[in-house]
């Protein structure tokens, strides 16, 4: 029998899953930048 496709497949969980949390963490940053800009500019119109 030959494993190499299911050795390969959960194999490949751990990085799916590292880079999906990367992925979001990376978009909350951006998110939280986005609204320090967003205050920064309220600030300045008034």
């Amino acid at each position: 029998m030959n494993y190499t496709d299911a050795i390969l497949w959960y194999l490949s969980w751990p990085v799916i899953i590292w880079l999906s949390v990367k992925f979001v963490m990376l978009n909350l940053k951006h998110h939280k930048k986005m609204e320090r800009l967003e205050e920064l500019e309220a600030k300045e119109r008034n």
